[in-house]
């Protein structure tokens, strides 16, 4: 992770038997261009929740804007019958990157 950067994930509580539907939206991409706000996006999805992770500079800020944007609200429809409680923010509590590693012989 680059200096000066920090991590938040939303944290989306999924409805029982839902979890296919979510993956298939995960499948589909972000609504928004990730690299126009963020260094770094993921999405983790199990059973029970879907976990979307931001990495940037002043990621909090970035994701409550990104939360008011239209083409985001449009998307979330998409996800309605898939909710089982409102997503809630998690802000990064540890962090732990490796610099040591030297891969020149793979």
């Amino acid at each position: 992770k680059a200096a000066g950067t920090s991590s938040v994930a939303v944290v989306v509580p999924l409805k029982r038997g839902s979890a296919e539907k979510a993956r298939s939206l995960v499948r589909e991409g972000p609504p928004f261009d990730p690299a126009t706000r963020f260094q770094r996006h993921r999405v983790f999805v199990d059973e029970r929740e879907v976990v979307f992770v931001f990495e940037g500079e002043d990621v909090k800020r970035a994701v409550r804007e990104l939360a008011r944007t239209p083409s985001v609200w449009k998307a979330a429809s998409a996800w309605r019958e898939c909710l089982g409680g409102s997503p809630r923010l998690a802000e990064e509590g540890y962090s732990w990157p490796r610099r040591d590693v030297d891969l020149g012989d793979f």
